[in-house]
């Protein structure tokens, strides 16, 4: 292997249990590196990593920064003050952050490179599934878990399908043969710092792409960065190359006509929730229309498809209440999720949200207020900080208030030592109970379903 990674043998990666990071050092097993790493605690990835024979520290401690480390992998989590970087730095060992050694893997293959502000986690794993599904052997890394396999990366051949981040402007570190942009929304505006920049880091992914732009021709900044690249469009709406046409959701289904160039070709019965996994799904197409893979194929293949860990997942039914979980904290996702969660037949929708971050919760307060349209009892509990601090000075209950003056149903403020306790009393047969955040609400609600 040429570039940074050619003569290497050992990689330690801190920060090892997160999704990206895990996924990066399965990658690296598999092309036949000797992986180990650090993380803070103990985890569903930390587990999955040891069962895949990846040693796993907990706690970032100098002694495990071994004389044999070749390279030292993190992820912007990590902070330049953790003690193993500070080692390695001293040990004379390259560091690198995971986009770059994840570009090096890419490095002579036919990447296909998901990004957008939503999205990208389910488009990726439905196109990396669909691809193996039809024996391309691809190379797949995503930011999540594809409910139809174990783990979400594993390696493959000349096709390498990816979760692009834009989060931190790492994307850019890609110079992929195809980028999907799903979507451009307001949102990492604490690393870009205006929305300008942010579409100026987009423009930028597209120039760094070396053969087609896939893009969603709906929203007008990307629908023109589309046209400027001579891209693919796809959408709802009439000028798209692709489009969906005539949703419906029927028997668990979502469900639309594909048309291309106007021209009907095949009516697709998707086994995900919603109009916005109908938007995912037409980018999958659009994909495979330029591939020139057979489209009926591909439309058989979707059956099949799970979902994705946190997206709309199903976690059961306890006493006539049933359960959802999604990773949504943004209020455009609040809004598609919540549409879709409508679609389904319960007495009542009622849902807990776990904001995500002071600094989005600033930035996004008016777009929070008016965003749980619909929900019929809705609970907000204290924002997830992610190691932020509130410089921000955000009241949650401040919060709690602004958005019940713009929701019908009933609004209330729960602190999250209280969830547990003061939740299941709430419930009732009949309810569709989703929770809803990117930090640990998934565990919160566990517990809660126990307690019912």
């Amino acid at each position: 292997m040429e570039g940074l990674l050619s003569k290497v043998k050992n990689i330690y990666l801190v920060g090892i249990g997160g999704i990206g990071m895990s996924g990066l050092a399965i990658l690296l097993k598999d092309r036949g590196f000797q992986v180990k790493g650090s993380d803070e605690k103990e985890s569903a990835n930390v587990r999955m990593l040891r069962s895949e024979g990846i040693e796993v520290f907990i706690g970032h401690r100098v002694e495990q920064i071994s004389d044999d480390t070749d390279i030292l992998g993190y992820s912007s989590a990590i902070g330049d003050e953790n003690p193993e970087i500070i080692q390695a730095k001293e040990k004379g060992i390259n560091i690198f952050k995971r986009a770059k050694l994840l570009a090096e893997l890419c490095k002579r293959r036919k990447t296909i490179a998901i990004s957008g502000s939503h999205g990208k986690t389910t488009t990726t794993s439905l196109l990396g599934y669909i691809l193996t599904v039809l024996k391309y052997k691809p190379a797949v890394f995503v930011g999540g878990l594809p409910l139809n396999y174990s783990r979400g990366a594993w390696w493959g051949d000349d096709y390498f399908v990816i979760e692009a981040d834009e989060s931190d402007g790492s994307f850019l570190e890609f110079n992929p043969w195809v980028s999907i942009i799903t979507n451009i929304d307001s949102e990492h505006l604490d690393h870009y710092g205006s929305e300008e920049n942010l579409r100026k880091s987009f423009l930028k992914f597209t120039q760094n792409t070396r053969g087609k732009v896939i893009g969603w021709g709906d929203q007008p900044y990307l629908s023109d960065l589309i046209s400027k690249v001579g891209g693919i469009s796809f959408g709802w709406e009439e000028k798209n190359l692709l489009r969906g046409v005539n949703f419906k959701f029927e028997s668990g289904f979502s469900c639309f006509d594909l048309y291309i160039k106007d021209e009907f070709i095949l009516s697709v019965k998707l086994p995900l929730i919603g109009k916005h996994n109908c938007l995912n799904a037409l980018a999958v197409f659009a994909f495979f229309y330029y591939l020139g893979e057979n489209l009926e194929k591909v439309n058989q293949t979707l059956l099949g498809f799970k979902g994705t860990r946190r997206r709309l997942e199903l976690k059961g039914e306890i006493k006539g209440v049933t359960f959802m979980d999604d990773y949504a904290h943004h209020p455009s996702e609040v809004k598609a999720v919540l549409s879709a969660a409508k679609l389904l037949d319960f007495k009542r929708l009622v849902v807990v949200f776990q904001p995500h971050r002071f600094s989005r919760v600033s930035s996004l307060k008016n777009e929070f207020s008016t965003c749980f349209s619909g929900v019929d009892y809705l609970i907000i509990s204290d924002i997830y900080a992610a190691s932020e601090e509130n410089t921000f000075g955000i009241n949650i209950e401040e919060l709690t208030e602004q958005i019940s003056k713009n929701t019908s149903g009933s609004v209330e403020y729960i602190p999250r030592n209280k969830l547990v306790a003061a939740v299941p009393g709430q419930l009732k047969r009949g309810d569709l109970v989703l929770g809803l955040g990117a930090g640990d609400i998934n565990s919160i609600m566990e517990e809660i379903r126990r307690c019912l």
